[in-house]
């Protein structure tokens, strides 16, 4: 008996052409999905290195600070926002340097030091965002309520404070003042020189929302002075009276200098 002959399987093109214009749409959809993914997490991340802690400030208080009834929390927090490189930070600092460290002894205050780069340049090597970085390493690795070392490296760094437009101190200079100021290399070498606070630095003064610098707030809220004696008088009318206050006499407050606007986005 005779056998039909078995005809060839057919293979359909047009099929196949489907399945393979299929896998590579879910291959693409699938890599369009990984890459928008890890494109958020890298938002997400870098905005946070950059953002965390956007409001970290030095703290310097006396063990004996005055604090809210109730409450661990100082009375009266004085909030200083400064660039090391700017010339009205260090007249501000000549000026009401003193009486801070006063009313900061006496309890009458709280001092939160906030370290912004607003006058970096190409001839200072971004000195502002390097002394300001260099200040809250100091700040760490000083344990103390008082803050003595940092507290002398600050005074230092706008005594030693270089002309705008002129080369400033490299990281080896801010690391030897730092020294000189009380704080042992090995304790800030690293974070001086990683730049550890430089995004955060970067970004504190839009996060802050300060437009000049000095800007000095009192519980939050801008103040204006002119002399140290303005100064006591408002920490007074919160805290009552301050024994002790020596206030020397001093001429007018600086002015602020205006933050820059941000450059355009491209």
């Amino acid at each position: 008996m005779a056998t039909k002959p078995k005809r060839p399987a057919k293979y359909d093109l047009k099929s196949a052409d489907r399945k393979r214009n299929l896998a590579i749409q879910i291959g693409l959809t699938a890599a369009v999905v990984l890459f928008a993914v890890a494109l958020v997490l890298y938002i997400v991340m870098s905005s946070d290195k950059k953002h965390s802690g956007d409001l970290q400030a030095v703290r310097v208080a006396s063990s004996d600070v005055i604090k809210k009834d109730g409450s661990s929390d100082p009375k009266a927090v004085l909030s200083v926002y400064e660039d090391f490189q700017c010339p009205h930070c260090r007249d501000f600092e000549k000026a009401f340097g003193r009486t801070i460290g006063q009313l900061v002894t006496s309890g009458a205050i709280a001092v939160d030091y906030n370290m912004v780069s607003i006058l970096n340049s190409s001839a200072n090597q971004k000195y502002s965002t390097r002394s300001a970085n260099a200040a809250y390493c100091v700040g760490d690795a000083d344990t103390t309520p008082t803050k003595e070392n940092f507290v002398r490296f600050h005074t230092a760094l706008f005594a030693q404070q270089p002309p705008e437009g002129a080369p400033a101190p490299d990281n080896a200079g801010l690391i030897e003042t730092a020294r000189q100021a009380g704080t042992a290399p090995d304790k800030i070498t690293d974070c001086v020189n990683s730049g550890k606070y430089s995004d955060m630095v970067d970004g504190l003064a839009a996060a802050s929302k300060i437009n000049a610098t000095p800007t000095v707030r009192l519980n939050g809220e801008d103040i204006q002075l002119q002399t140290p004696a303005d100064l006591v008088a408002k920490v007074k009318a919160i805290v009552g009276d301050v024994p002790g206050m020596d206030v020397p006499a001093a001429p007018a407050a600086p002015a602020p200098v205006p933050v820059p606007a941000a450059p355009p986005a491209s």
